[in-house]
């Protein structure tokens, strides 16, 4: 039974009084002071209990929100995410083998080692917190927020974090490469420029090794005008990407000139590429050299060759996972912000997926040195 009408009077109006009480007694202690903000102190654990369910519930509900996941085993991809948790997780984060620095460990809170704690959330939880970070923890937001590609090969990292020795890690991290060798580049200004290459090389490579990963972009012997021309888009933020901004970010004029130019100079090897089937291949073939008139889409190699204009990048033995990752991009209108991502992105969207992976995959197969020595192209409304 319900109490007496008067008792139930009574009851509310405690209620509310009580109410009206705490939230005086919020007012009194935020005004007055008396509750430390020091990181030194720490919080009342109360206040902890409180701030971290409520972060781990909005965690939960705006993580149904995320977008389709991609296998997170493919080696590409946790490859990929290595190279970005070395400069931009572990200063804060720590990895296997490093202590903690004193410094994070007064921050509040402490960024946990994340060896020790990704088990305890989703991958879909996982992709959200590094994608838009936590307020009031120091954890950022991913700088480009259209790269859920890149937000997807750092949750895929994370997986594989905690069963990584400290060899394994370093050994993906840093590019199995020695800082040392920068001593061995034929650069001016030694210790900056030389130093900005070897940094380079630990995802892209050199002349004597391919990238790592798949869906890294091979820089030996591009032209010096599209790669001063794409750090460029990086640092400004009209090519997004949460790994290149930062790294393009600090440089100067002359400094991007420097590693345009070396890159551009630098002879690239031919390296062993996946076996393709013949027929996807000269599908491609047929599309880059001729293209497809009939539904608006032009030879790339019109553009995409040694006699085109330089400020458009050699795509020759690039691999062809990073050339499908890429026009997808622009498909979706993530790479239309510069002049050539305007020209680029209508053409992305008239490709299919079994067009883009052809084209892809003749790339991939053709040598760099063909670009040079390319006849003019035909157009033909035969392709398909």
């Amino acid at each position: 039974m319900w109490p007496p009408r008067r008792d139930l009077r009574a009851m509310l109006a405690g209620a509310a009084t009580a109410l009206i009480a705490l939230a005086v007694l919020g007012v009194v202690v935020m005004t007055s002071g008396v509750y430390s903000v020091a990181a030194s102190r720490g919080h009342w654990e109360i206040t902890r209990q409180i701030l971290e369910f409520a972060m781990k519930r909005s965690i939960a509900t705006h993580s149904w929100f995320a977008p389709r996941r991609p296998p997170l085993d493919d080696p590409d991809l946790v490859q990929l995410g290595a190279g970005h948790f070395l400069r931009g997780c572990a200063p804060c984060h720590s990895a296997p083998g490093e202590p903690k620095s004193p410094i994070v460990e007064r921050m509040l809170p402490s960024p946990p080692r994340l060896s020790l704690t990704t088990h305890t959330w989703s991958d879909v939880e996982l992709f959200w917190i590094v994608k838009h970070g936590i307020k009031y923890t120091g954890m950022p937001a991913w700088p480009g927020q259209a790269r859920d590609d890149e937000v997807w090969a750092m949750v895929a990292f994370l997986r594989q974090l905690p069963q990584m020795s400290v060899d394994e890690y370093r050994s993906m991290a840093e590019g199995g490469r020695d800082r040392e060798k920068a001593a061995s580049l034929d650069l001016p200004h030694y210790d900056r420029q030389s130093a900005l290459i070897t940094e380079c090389a630990r995802c892209h490579g050199d002349e004597s090794s391919p990238p790592q990963s798949r869906l890294v972009p091979q820089l030996s012997g591009q032209t010096a005008a599209y790669l001063e021309r794409a750090l460029k888009d990086y640092a400004n933020g009209t090519r997004q990407s949460g790994t290149m901004q930062p790294q393009a970010i600090v440089l100067d004029e002359n400094e991007r000139a420097a590693i345009a130019a070396h890159y551009a100079r630098a002879r690239r090897q031919e390296h062993a590429r996946p076996a393709a089937s013949i027929e996807p291949i000269e599908r491609g073939r047929r599309i880059a050299n001729e293209g497809v008139v009939r539904d608006g889409i032009p030879p790339c190699l019109g553009c995409h060759a040694g006699r085109s204009a330089e400020s458009f990048p050699l795509l020759s033995g690039q691999p062809a996972a990073y050339l499908i990752q890429q026009l997808k991009l622009w498909r979706a209108g993530h790479r239309a912000q510069t002049v050539q991502g305007a020209i680029m992105a209508p053409i992305a969207r008239r490709l299919s997926d079994a067009q883009i992976e052809d084209v892809a995959a003749y790339f991939e197969g053709r040598n760099l040195s063909d670009d040079i020595r390319a006849a003019p192209v035909t157009v033909s409304g035969d392709a398909r």
